[in-house]
């Protein structure tokens, strides 16, 4: 299959390669990053890297990274000695993992998934061990760490229904695939289940639990409280919209407008999941008369509704927030992670789609901190809690109390990987 899929993939590159070139060309989103992905400078990057155990970790963008910080955090302070080289695929994995460049010893560009272009990384960066944190399959990729000899472990996998249904329809393609790592661990049994159902070698199975939980972290990033006040908030109660997408700001700024009408001096932190975003919502928000302003403008007059343009400050807000919203969930965009303010002990909302966080979104409902809403009964759910002190403060407890019984998984990642290494 592999050598049917080089064919395929030289035939596009000869029909459509002046196209992608042009696109590639022409897009903010990969000038710049293609070379780089293509091998360009990788050799000068590496140079003068100190010795020991190599640990490759790849995640694909900022979700995928935030659930690989609790194990390169664990990794730097209980492997000191091992040499960690961290990759994104998309340009926000990147910002975020620049963001840990502290922890780890090298941020190194993702190949393209292109036979010789794989080889080159592989040769170039020898690592010791591969980490791919949830998803991002490439075959060649993988097919050239084992032909090298390099262990692959899977780390914090899960199968979801809709992906089960592709893999089954093409076995042919997946089963080989995941039989190619070292390892996969997976977060819940069921997702082990469905594994094996592809015919994955039961042996190389093992469940872990779900990273995401690990986000003690947050504590760090959320340092200290970001100045409202300074930035134009006056101090009445606040409403997080963290990560949000287009088309759930508007709903969100309407019943933001509804409340404000009943919940006198509120006011709200809109952080978008794509900061140049930015502009968009404060038009939003003039639309309906609010007062709105961005985090990085120069002016600090008063305002309704401050839109964070900048990157790591949705901890900060999480933690000063009265209640939260988690955005992505509103849109067909799967949600985001719930449990960023459920950490901070936050009543937590979010809308019907949270498809990628579906495990951990079920247990925030199961356990009483969170409240699953609709664009018509957003405005209502938020108006009952922010009225109920009592009732609001009761979910954001028992939203922590969820957080602090499921961590643990990173522990069990690091005795895995300790394993594969033979370190004990």
């Amino acid at each position: 299959m592999l050598i049917l899929y080089n064919i395929l993939q030289l035939l596009a590159l000869l029909v459509l390669g002046p196209v992608l070139a042009l696109w590639a060309i022409s897009s903010a989103k990969y000038r710049g990053r293609i070379p780089r992905r293509l091998g360009f400078g990788l050799t000068g990057l590496v140079r003068g890297l100190r010795p020991g155990t190599r640990v490759w970790i790849h995640a694909l963008s900022v979700g995928e990274m935030a659930s690989a910080r609790p194990l390169i955090e664990a990794l730097r302070r209980e492997m000191p000695e091992v040499v960690i080289l961290l990759s994104a695929t998309t340009r926000g994995g990147e910002e975020y993992g620049r963001r840990l460049a502290g922890l780890v010893d090298c941020l190194v560009p993702f190949p393209l998934d292109l036979y010789w272009v794989t080889a080159r990384f592989v040769r170039v960066l020898r690592p010791d061990l591969f980490v791919l944190v949830e998803t991002d399959f490439w075959p060649n990729l993988l097919s050239r760490l084992a032909a090298q000899g390099v262990p692959s472990l899977l780390a914090n996998g899960r199968i979801t229904t809709e992906s089960m249904a592709l893999y089954q329809r093409f076995r042919f393609l997946f089963a080989p695939l995941f039989n190619g790592f070292t390892k996969i661990s997976m977060q819940m049994a069921v997702d082990a289940k469905r594994l094996v159902q592809l015919g994955v070698a039961p042996e190389k199975i093992v469940v872990c639990g779900n990273l995401k939980y690990d986000v003690s972290s947050l504590a760090d990033e959320a340092g200290q409280a970001l100045d409202l006040a300074g930035l134009g908030l006056a101090g009445g109660p606040l409403l997080v919209a963290g990560s949000t997408h287009d088309g759930e700001e508007a709903i969100l700024l309407d019943a933001f407008a509804t409340l404000r009408k009943t919940c006198l001096g509120l006011v709200m932190v809109i952080t978008p999941r794509k900061v140049e975003r930015a502009g968009e919502i404060v038009v939003l928000a003039a639309r309906r008369g609010l007062v709105c302003r961005l985090r990085t403008a120069l002016d600090a007059a008063p305002c309704q509704v401050l839109v964070l343009d900048t990157l790591g400050e949705l901890a900060q807000v999480y933690r000063q927030a009265d209640l939260a919203f988690v955005g992505g969930s509103l849109v067909a965009q799967g949600g985001h992670n719930p449990l960023e303010p459920a950490f901070f002990l936050k009543a937590v909302l979010f809308g019907p789609d949270m498809s990628d966080f579906a495990e951990i979104s079920r247990d925030l409902l199961r356990a009483g901190g969170a409240r699953e809403v609709t664009a018509d009964s957003l405005s209502v759910v938020a108006a009952d809690l922010l009225a109920d002190d009592e009732k609001r403060l009761r979910m954001g407890r028992l939203a922590g109390e969820l957080v602090l019984a499921h961590q643990g998984a990173t522990l069990r990642y690091l005795g895995l990987i300790k394993e594969i290494l033979g370190h004990g």
